[in-house]
């Protein structure tokens, strides 16, 4: 028997953690190895989990079952499964509390049992007490960057009825995170244009807020998919969407115009990255045959005190995947019939100056703006020209936004 008791701290308010534990699927995200599978007709879930016990790795096969108390937020989880082989099988029960802790920040206590019987029992058993350590670890950290991450919608009111006529209906802001980072960090840019009346949508892109060899596991279709997806249900109910975005985000951006020029009003990017990003080694394609990552530039800002919720280690696979979409948005930038407004900050330890300014060149010379960030670095939402940022925004739409709109 392999006893659970286990207490840790995470790094959002209690009622986000109790959010993401009471959601199967966004609990999965954050444990490595584990997937799960259809819903059965009693509620409860089939699932897999891989988990490696010393030199060992074991793939596990079962049904999940999950029982909550909202008002209390725990809850209990009850598993039963066998290896792929059929020659161990396991019962777990587990229980959960969440409570409200300091600086606003949750404690999660975790107690519960997993009996295992059969062929290699006795081997798990002996290497379960360093593997709970160390899959607790991972889940706290993945937790912690779930907790924060979350898509999120804005706005002043509900969206209008898409049968209003245009002039009624407030314009919308398609607002896209960066490489590694999350939309925590887009929040007060959003929150500034739902002052001013916008509708924003800021969603999370596939790979992130989770661990970094999540990331690795996707692709550039993958990111510019969910975007797409984004735009487009953003686009039923207002009359006109911009798209807004930094580093990956505005690249993204960049690429929704390129495609999908009737959906987009207009593009703001900010610092986007056609090439690769800091930590980033050279050549990446050698890199990657000998390494899986590198450590990322975290908390790139000028003003002190701003932290980013976002990954610390780079995916060079994703760094690779990063690149190819950056050559594809260069080679149609000249094809862009929208508005654009191009920001860059003076100093940049993030993203290439040369990116930016490779984008600029690209951009038809009648449809570009420019703005430059003297003091703020990379992370220009949370930084010193944010205020900057958030009055360019807003003009810029009510420069190009419909002729009959307030």
């Amino acid at each position: 028997m392999i006893d659970i008791n286990e207490t840790f701290t995470v790094a959002a308010p209690a009622d986000e953690v109790y959010g993401v534990l009471s959601d199967p699927s966004a609990v999965v995200e954050c444990v490595e190895g584990a997937s799960l599978g259809a819903q059965r007709d009693d509620g409860s879930y089939d699932g897999k989990m891989t988990v490696k016990f010393s030199a060992l790795r074991v793939s596990f096969s079962g049904r999940v079952a999950l029982e909550l108390d909202e008002e209390a937020r725990q809850g209990t989880v009850r598993a039963t499964g066998r290896d792929g082989q059929g020659g161990t099988k396991f019962q777990a029960t587990a229980s959960f509390r969440v409570e409200p802790a300091d600086r606003g920040q949750s404690l999660v206590t975790a107690t519960g049992e997993v009996v295992l019987s059969g062929k290699l029992a006795s081997m798990i058993e002996n290497a379960a007490g360093a593997v709970v350590r160390r899959m607790t670890d991972d889940f706290v950290t993945a937790l912690s960057v779930r907790c924060a991450s979350g898509s999120a919608e804005i706005g002043a009111g509900p969206p209008s009825s898409p049968e209003a006529p245009a002039e009624s209906r407030p314009a919308g802001v398609l607002l896209l995170h960066g490489f590694g980072g999350s939309p925590n960090g887009l929040r007060a840019w959003g929150e500034a244009l739902a002052a001013a009346g916008v509708a924003v949508s800021i969603p999370r892109l596939p790979g992130h807020g989770t661990r970094w060899q999540d990331l690795g596991r996707t692709s550039w279709p993958q990111w510019y998919a969910a975007a797409a997806d984004a735009l487009a249900k953003l686009r039923e109910e207002q009359a006109q969407v911009f798209v807004m975005g930094i580093s990956l985000g505005a690249t993204l951006a960049l690429r929704l115009a390129e495609q999908r020029p009737s959906d987009v009003a207009g593009v703001v990017a900010v610092n986007p990255v056609v090439t690769q990003v800091a930590g980033t080694p050279r050549p990446l394609g050698l890199a990657r045959l000998v390494r899986r990552s590198a450590r990322a530039v975290t908390g790139d800002a000028h003003r002190a005190g701003v932290t980013e919720v976002g990954y610390e280690r780079i995916s060079l696979r994703a760094a690779g995947a990063l690149r190819q979409l950056g050559a594809a948005v260069l080679a149609d930038l000249d094809t862009i019939s929208v508005p654009v407004l191009l920001g860059t900050s003076a100093q940049d330890h993030v993203v290439p100056p040369a990116d930016g300014e490779a984008v600029w060149s690209g951009l038809p010379a009648g449809r570009r703006e420019r703005v430059r960030f003297a003091t703020s670095y990379h992370l220009v939402p949370v930084d010193d020209d944010d205020q900057q940022l958030f009055t360019d925004s807003i003009n810029f739409i009510r420069n190009h936004a419909l002729a009959t709109r307030p």
